[in-house]
């Protein structure tokens, strides 16, 4: 057994490696004295479900002791960490949807066993503060937290340990965890002290959630649970579509770079096989040679070249600014989705999103692996990439105006509790108190409970400052109780530099930024609205039927012949009230693809 000695606010922490099997007793007596246990993993990366994915150790610890379990050298190790897994009755994690997905795909321990007894740390820290690093937070990483709250030398010395040995290796760090030796003195303190790290964090955070917050600790374990197994369960992917839909793209790619060399050349003065579209630098200046010289500038002072001006220049006919727009789009939707899902999916054609259940410092959800947030909202051409199972049909279950109701329900707004309750419309309702088209009406509604302004709506709805003005004038004497809720929580917000949710959850708001109290809230009582109805429809027996969790909306894969039924009893799940106003939800259900909930024709 090699031994390591290392330090953590002053004190010393032992780590204990196991080498051979004749170690494993002395962990065993350990463990089994023990019932509340520190846990991480470290494995060849983070793609749980490709074949390619190993893991390679686990680690425990209790107080100042830690132990090492090479797990990928010997059965017998993998089987005394499923053990001591299932002995455990506490666990403290850092990110526990990764390790727990890790260890019920490759040691057969199921996560809906482990989550009931793990306190994750991430979300606990996300309880006490939600806002990144970048935000004025603590941040959520493992070391940011363990610089915030435990020993900044450590989080400087240990975790930033890595970093530094992949530059004397030359190795990315995306390489560094599968390739480095699994006897390496730094990746064995680095691993030992995780567990340690996450059993300190829980013992010092836990007593910081307020008391407000402090019913959500089960609840979001409880949520994380849910998403887990739904990206556990995985998305089919339709293989042959995906491949042909990778090479379309690629295809009108290269035929729109033909169009763009052709465009140059005729400039003469650039060589067109050496120009880069890519290249904003290269864009501004043929833009110039075309007689386009004005140019809004980027902070360093170049000229700024958005889509927004290559979209007015194409309306102006230019047919170098199409080009550059088709060549971008199409190179751009391949590799982000059917290049990406090709890549992703595992040995069965499944891709797995990551659903990060509090991402947001509102704990709205956010996903990777299928980034379904970031789809085009009406496109069908990604979307069908994904099939729901043989033999089962595609379903989506979405809320109708989720937030809209709930600023209803925040606000007590009697006419937009009148509306709902009466099936009116709210975005003419708004339009009409204004003079505005419907289409700005709708655009002001929502961005009044996104926290924006006349301002924004100039840009959002191309109109000018005054119409701008009058809509939202117009939206808060239709309203005038979302505009007084508005007030009172800018003023908290301003006061005491937070606000706590209808849920009890408290959120920071940026000095500079109160104004952005009521968006905050609407948002993050909305996602809740979602979130409970997750948990309704796991307690109901639904979730294997659930494949994605998008804000307001549910998709699913749904048996044929039970496919409306099931569809209408999870819109009932999701369904809920508050405060008098209804949050009802429009069950759908279409052909195979998810696509075909968009249009498509399979």
């Amino acid at each position: 057994m090699r031994i390591h000695e290392m330090r953590l606010s002053g004190r010393t922490v032992t780590g204990h490696v196991i080498e051979s099997e004749e170690d494993l007793p002395a962990f065993a007596a350990w463990a089994g004295s023990r019932t509340e246990f520190g846990f991480d993993t470290e494995a060849t990366g983070l793609d749980v479900y490709q074949s390619r994915f190993r893991l390679r150790t686990a680690q425990f610890s209790a107080g100042d002791q830690t132990w090492f379990l090479p797990v990928e050298q010997h059965p017998r190790f993998a089987w005394y960490t499923a053990t001591t897994l299932r002995h455990a009755k506490k666990l403290y994690i850092h990110n526990a949807a990764f390790d727990l997905q890790v260890v019920d795909r490759h040691l057969g321990v199921p996560l809906a066993k482990l989550y009931p007894k793990t306190i994750d740390t991430s979300i606990i820290s996300r309880l006490v503060d939600s806002r990144a690093r970048r935000e004025g937070g603590t941040g959520h990483t493992l070391e940011e937290l363990v610089e915030v709250y435990i020993d900044p030398v450590a989080a400087k010395e240990i975790k930033g340990s890595v970093r530094q040995q992949c530059k004397d290796l030359k190795l990315k760090k995306a390489d560094y965890f599968e390739k480095v030796p699994i006897g390496d003195e730094i990746y064995q303190i680095y691993a030992l002290m995780d567990p340690v790290l996450a059993w300190v964090l829980a013992k010092t955070l836990l007593p910081r959630v307020p008391d407000s917050a402090r019913h959500l600790i089960s609840y979001e374990h409880e949520v994380a649970r849910i998403c887990s197994e739904i990206s556990k369960k995985g998305f089919l992917l339709d293989r042959e579509y995906t491949t042909e839909l990778a090479g379309r793209l690629r295809g009108e790619e290269a035929h729109w770079l033909t169009v763009i060399k052709e465009e140059v050349a005729k400039l003469d003065v650039f060589d067109g096989d050496q120009f880069n579209p890519g290249s904003t630098d290269q864009v501004a200046a043929a833009l110039r040679c075309m007689g386009h010289t004005q140019f809004q500038k980027t902070p360093t002072g170049k000229d700024k070249v958005d889509d927004a001006l290559l979209e007015g220049l194409e309306k102006d006919g230019l047919t170098f600014a199409k080009a550059i727009r088709e060549y971008r789009k199409a190179g751009k939707w391949a590799s982000t989705w059917p290049e990406s899902f090709l890549a992703n999916a595992d040995e069965d054609g499944r891709c797995h999103a990551w659903i990060n259940t509090m991402q947001a410092r509102t704990a709205r959800m956010s996903i990777t692996g299928i980034p379904a947030q970031t789809l085009p909202s009406s496109d069908w051409m990604v979307r069908r990439c994904f099939l729901a199972d043989e033999d089962e049909v595609s379903g989506s279950i979405d809320y109708q105006a989720q937030e809209l109701r709930m600023a209803a329900a925040l606000s007590g707004d009697e006419r937009m509790h009148r509306a709902f309750k009466n099936g009116e419309d709210l975005h003419q309702i708004t339009a009409d108190a204004a003079g505005v088209s419907r289409k700005v009406g709708k655009m002001a509604n929502f961005l009044v409970c996104y926290g924006g302004g006349w301002k924004a709506l100039v840009e959002q709805a191309k109109v000018d400052p005054a119409t701008a003005k009058k809509t939202i004038e117009g939206f808060n004497a239709a309203y005038p109780g979302v505009a007084k809720l508005a007030k009172e929580m800018t003023r908290t917000a301003g006061k005491q530099g937070y606000i706590e949710t209808i849920t009890g959850r408290r959120l920071y708001v940026d000095p500079n930024r109160a104004y952005s109290a009521i968006n905050y809230a609407i948002q993050s009582a909305s996602r809740d609205v979602t979130a409970r109805g997750l948990i309704k429809s796991d307690k109901a027996g639904l979730t294997s039927f659930l494949r994605l969790p998008i804000h307001d909306e549910v998709v699913g894969s749904l048996p044929r012949a039970q496919a409306n039924d099931l569809a209408k009893e999870i819109g009932e799940c999701l369904r809920t009230q508050i405060r008098g106003v209804d949050f009802v939800t429009e069950p759908e259900v279409a052909k195979r693809s998810w696509g075909s909930l968009y249009g498509a024709d399979y």
